[in-house]
């Protein structure tokens, strides 16, 4: 069984990693993001939506907040919403684009901080594209103390892919440029218990010939 002291190297070796890339200018150079272009963010936002109700009182988290093309569709429509991600200078662009459109209400907060800045009682907590860039203890790590900041009827709505060619039934290998790491559905629900949360709906989606997303929604068990 792997020690908890390697699996905190685990996760901090993820985070150094997507320093790096951030810090490199990852959403400028990316070829599916053509830049820091504000494009999509009512699709995400529709599809939350099918799970939970936003509404002006709404206050949310987004984890791997980016450049902020989501949390800006989200923030015209809650009170409140906290981005975080694992650099300044990605915050910065953030906290740049969003303000830029006459958008107040975002507040950055560093990945290293995330369980010390962020207060208790989160409405929701949302994630896309993330979670395949992360290894499966820092996906743990934000499902746990998150999970443990959500209101009574809080929710979790977050993206996950599952790779339906190469699919690896331990945790992924790290790739040179971004990490790539499936999860199936079984594998979700024993996330869920692991982390104290249950799963109250999966809905699958084939993203590729080659790859599915499955939209989970969590709340605390």
């Amino acid at each position: 069984m792997e020690s908890q002291a390697a699996r905190s190297e685990g996760i901090r070796s993820n985070l150094e990693h997507w320093k790096e890339v951030q810090d490199a200018g990852y959403f400028e150079t990316h070829p599916c993001y053509n830049g820091l272009t504000e494009f999509g963010g009512d699709g995400e936002v529709a599809m939350t939506e099918r799970f939970v109700k936003l509404s002006p009182e709404t206050v949310m988290a987004v984890i791997g907040c980016g450049y902020g093309r989501e949390s800006l569709a989200f923030a015209k429509r809650v009170k409140r919403i906290y981005g975080i991600d694992v650099t300044p200078t990605i915050l910065a662009k953030a906290v740049r684009f969003i303000s830029e459109r006459g958008v107040t209400n975002f507040h950055p907060v560093l990945a290293d901080e995330y369980k010390a800045k962020i207060p208790d009682g989160l409405d929701l907590v949302f994630s896309i594209v993330v979670m395949q860039h992360l290894t499966r203890d820092l996906v743990r790590d934000y499902f746990m103390n998150l999970g443990h900041k959500l209101s009574a009827d809080g929710s979790i709505v977050i993206q996950f892919l599952e790779d339906l060619i190469d699919f690896q039934p331990a945790d992924a290998e790290l790739r040179a440029y971004e990490p790539s790491v499936s999860w199936n559905m079984r594998q979700l629900v024993e996330l869920a218990r692991e982390t104290g949360l249950q799963v109250v709906e999966i809905i699958s989606i084939v993203a590729t010939p080659t790859c599915m997303w499955h939209w989970g929604h969590f709340k605390r068990a």
